[in-house]
């Protein structure tokens, strides 16, 4: 089925769109109930972890990480415990140096704005989400970016969620700062429901580094209402990836047709446009 904002990512496309009539205004998550495409000519973050420079910490309650484990798309698992990261997460700032500092860190080799999220799912098996736990625990990661791997400024946090959002147990979120541009329920071709909720976030500025951290909706905040109870904190990653541009909502066949037409439509205009003048 042809999705028109998940194919609507290359270059030229507002423009096309505002010839076509379409408004292009809203730039909403898109949830794909598939998985995400292969990352083709992606960058695979090396996953830092002590005695690597400016490694990863541990937050409050402890880790596993894993070096190897987070350096590759292999359906393996690095992860913290982040039970301290609200304070960070209002003021949207995380310096290694300030008390409570904690993060998985992740070093791309260059500066990149596009950042792909795989994650490791241990509480969810592929199936509708019923239960408001592992509508969280898919989202229990906010996104960091940093030039230095140690002063990171908050990109993405998630706040909230609905349950039934796009249909009987099919959860959508709400999002402070960059939302990911696409959400791919089924997880990673690579690994399917292993890898749910994959995404990807497009922002306005490249970042060599990104950590992940604690998301608000995973420390007990779920539109406000506090569930500490039913929340743990401890976001579980397989491996980050990154690329110049959005790179998994490639346009679809039916895509190309509408952009061609699109641009015919602006070479007429530029034509008539010149007749008149002459």
């Amino acid at each position: 089925m042809f999705n028109f904002r998940k194919s609507c990512v290359i270059a030229g496309c507002a423009v096309t769109l505002a010839v076509l009539g379409i408004s292009t205004a809203t730039a909403a998550t898109v949830y794909d109930n598939g998985v995400a495409p292969v990352c083709a000519g992606c960058t695979v973050g090396n996953h830092l972890v002590a005695p690597d420079p400016t490694p990863s910490v541990a937050g409050v309650g402890g880790s596993g990480l894993a070096k190897a484990a987070g350096s590759a798309l292999d359906g393996q698992r690095t992860y913290i415990y982040d039970q301290g990261g609200q304070p960070d997460l209002n003021d949207g700032i995380a310096n290694r140096p300030d008390p409570g500092f904690a993060m998985m860190i992740w070093d791309m080799g260059t500066a990149f704005n596009t950042m792909i999220l795989y994650t490791h799912q241990d509480h969810y098996n592929g199936g509708p989400i019923t239960d408001v736990f592992v509508a969280q625990d898919v989202m229990e990661y906010s996104v960091w970016g940093s030039q230095d791997g140690n002063n990171f400024t908050l990109l993405s946090d998630v706040t909230g969620f609905n349950i039934n959002g796009g249909g009987a147990g099919l959860p959508t979120y709400t999002f402070a700062g960059t939302a990911p541009s696409i959400v791919f329920r089924g997880g990673s071709t690579e690994f399917g429901a292993l890898n749910a909720y994959t995404r990807e976030y497009t922002f306005g500025t490249a970042y060599r580094y990104y950590g992940v951290r604690a998301s608000s909706v995973t420390l007990g905040l779920n539109n406000g209402v506090s569930v500490p109870a039913q929340f743990d904190g401890d976001p579980e990653l397989d491996a980050v990836m990154a690329a110049a541009g959005p790179v998994l909502g490639v346009p679809e066949p039916e895509t190309y047709a509408m952009l061609l037409a699109g641009l015919g439509l602006l070479g007429f205009a530029a034509r008539r446009r010149n007749q008149k003048a002459a």
